[in-house]
């Protein structure tokens, strides 16, 4: 299908995303300094985009993004995330592709205790071969 959307957000940051579907995969690649309203938004287009088409696959490549997010922020982020989901009954498996300091996994473990199945990896190869499994 070939990318769906792309865009620039900027709360305050500059955060730019591109959204594509892949077969049965949507691919959302980030680059850009984060803010929490910034990586939100990019989520939540995410998030509409996968429901819309009916993919239950989310791969998130976070690698050329920057900055750090606080510990309250990165729960925010991961609270409203399973938030979406339970209102949408939508439950997706989402992979992201990042390095720390812009992804440490703590947002991932918040999810995961809130029965979202999502896990954090340092390069798509991995992240590809946990979402086909």
């Amino acid at each position: 299908m070939g990318i769906v959307k792309t865009n620039t957000v900027d709360h305050g940051t500059h955060l730019h995303s591109s959204i594509e579907v892949q077969q049965e995969l949507l691919l959302t690649t980030v680059n850009g300094i984060v803010s929490l309203n910034a990586v939100w938004h990019v989520l939540e287009q995410t998030y509409d985009i996968a429901r819309g088409n009916r993919l239950h696959l989310i791969l998130i490549d976070a690698l050329a993004m920057d900055g750090k997010l606080t510990t309250f922020e990165r729960y925010r982020l991961a609270s409203k995330t399973e938030t979406y989901f339970r209102f949408r009954q939508f439950h997706p498996r989402i992979a992201v592709v990042g390095n720390p300091p812009s992804v440490d996994g703590f947002g991932a473990l918040v999810g995961k205790n809130r029965w979202v199945a999502v896990e954090i990896f340092s390069n798509r190869a991995q992240a590809l071969s946990w979402l086909t499994v």
